[in-house]
């Protein structure tokens, strides 16, 4: 177990929640079916509106949880919800089968053919299904440049379709260039800045005009 966060965030609740799942031995879907709930409630697609914006479970969904699952509080607090929750995550369906398109190495990301795989990959998911899983891929982490955020060996899972906001972990893909992950400072209507996710890299700018698409890391595994 970890320390309990000094915030309950959206992000952290709803990776405790797949860490309570992990632990359990079970996906999200069958914990929410243990506890008597549909088993839709704890899915990826409930978790943002179709416009990007965060959705919380219910107290009602969190107790029944504990209560199926005997945990105390205090002990779901203190849940671990590193690689343990997003494997279950993983292995619940709804992000298994997202394809690795590329790496990253030195702190961008490189084999994408500038972007134009995932650019028309997105195209193609957009026009063909409303869920916002089509929109999702696989990059995975081939050295230390991501430390301490992200190690080698790790597999980032990025949405084009949730929409980022400050705070967020991204990919920023230029018109021209290769993709660039980091921590969204700002957005405006006319540039985008990011702060590099190694120590002591000073942030950056990008015009938006500049900017092809941005993605949204949703999970990180290993």
């Amino acid at each position: 177990m970890s320390k309990p966060p000094s915030a309950f965030t959206h992000d952290w609740i709803w990776q405790a929640i797949d860490a309570l799942a992990s632990r359990q031995g079970l996906t999200p879907s069958a914990l929410a079916k243990l506890a008597g709930l549909d088993p839709t409630t704890f899915n990826i697609s409930k978790r943002f509106s179709p416009e990007g914006r965060p959705r919380w479970p219910s107290t009602e969904s969190i107790a029944k949880i504990l209560e199926a699952t005997g945990t105390p509080l205090d002990d779901f607090a203190s849940l671990d919800i590193g690689a343990g929750a997003a494997a279950a995550v993983m292995a619940g369906t709804e992000l298994s089968g997202v394809p690795v398109v590329g790496e990253v190495r030195d702190a961008a990301v490189g084999g994408l053919g500038d972007g134009k795989l995932i650019q028309l990959s997105a195209a193609r998911n957009a026009r063909n299904a409303a869920s916002r899983a089509a929109a999702r891929f696989a990059l995975s982490i081939a050295d230390n440049s991501l430390e301490p955020a992200y190690s080698q060996g790790n597999t980032l899972i990025v949405s084009i379709a949730e929409a980022a906001r400050s705070g967020d972990r991204v990919l920023v893909q230029p018109l021209q260039g290769q993709a660039v992950p980091g921590l969204l400072l700002r957005s405006t209507r006319s540039r985008i800045e990011l702060a590099a996710f190694r120590p002591g890299d000073d942030p950056f700018e990008i015009a938006r005009s500049d900017v092809n698409w941005i993605g949204r890391i949703i999970w990180a595994r290993q």
